[in-house]
């Protein structure tokens, strides 16, 4: 069920199954919604009670002139209490994950478990804000297709992106979307802004429930040697790494992610 929680000035849309005892809570990553989390949803919808996050700034959510990475952290806690979930997992895609890991640092007593998912320690810029840099595009200004073009080639597997061209790879609900919902030039620069040089790596620390960072042999927005960073800073973290795939696993290689967070979950 969807429905439309207010905290302070904004609304948050969340989409909740509303059904289990064990929640589990979905963050997306950058410029995209809720929608793109409901294959991970379709995953696991047997076993927990599922909500999917549009954050601040996205999809059906509120969307405010500035915001930072710690509103959204405050906002993830508010929806824990307001939904009063009990025995939460947090789960974040690739911004999403920046999102996870600062909302268990500002507190992790109504967290159990934390999974990250294709993440980094820190940054001055989103990943995406620096790959269009690299290709010579302003994420202001970018259309949705050449963003998509620069991304690709970033985020598959080379066997991945070779089916891809010859029109053999479907990428699914992770990359697909309502066109209405997409953040036009200055939502664009608020979510870019909000990234401005975060570092999640000061307070790993206050870290405290069981952690599990997956990173993908190919990923070249977040590479793998970045979340093995997180996961060393992170006291009893486990890292797992997925061979032959890349920023967008999760169409890649879903029995392999499914796994590999069912035995961390131990469901």
């Amino acid at each position: 069920m969807k429905r439309f929680i207010d905290i302070g000035d904004v609304e948050i849309c969340v989409d909740d199954t509303e059904k289990g005892e064990n929640s589990l809570l979905l963050i997306h990553g950058l410029t995209a919604n809720k929608a793109s989390m409901y294959p991970i949803r379709d995953m696991f919808s047997d076993d927990f009670r599922v909500i999917t996050v549009d954050v601040r700034g996205h999809g059906e959510s509120t969307r405010p002139k500035e915001y930072s990475i710690d509103d959204h952290a405050r906002d993830i806690h508010e929806i824990i209490s307001r939904l009063e979930l009990e025995h939460v997992t947090v789960l974040g895609y690739s911004m999403g994950s920046y999102i996870a890991l600062r909302t268990a640092e500002v507190r992790c007593d109504d967290i159990d478990n934390l999974i990250l998912l294709c993440t980094k320690p820190n940054g001055k810029t989103s990943s995406v804000a620096r790959l269009l840099n690299e290709a010579g595009l302003d994420i202001t200004q970018v259309s949705q297709d050449e963003m998509m073009g620069v991304i690709m080639k970033a985020s598959l597997a080379p066997d991945s992106l070779e089916k891809l061209s010859k029109g053999e790879f479907d990428l699914g609900d992770l990359v697909k979307g309502d066109e209405s919902l997409e953040l036009n030039e200055a939502e664009k620069t608020a979510e870019d802004a909000s990234l401005a040089n975060f570092d999640n790596s000061l307070d790993y620390d206050k870290v405290t429930c069981p952690t599990l960072v997956i990173g993908c042999e190919y990923d070249g927005i977040n590479p793998p040697e970045l979340g093995r960073e997180v996961a060393d800073g992170i006291e009893n973290a486990t890292f797992e790494l997925i061979e032959n795939a890349g920023h967008l696993v999760i169409v890649e290689k879903p029995d392999e992610f499914q796994s590999i967070v069912r035995e961390f979950l131990d469901i």
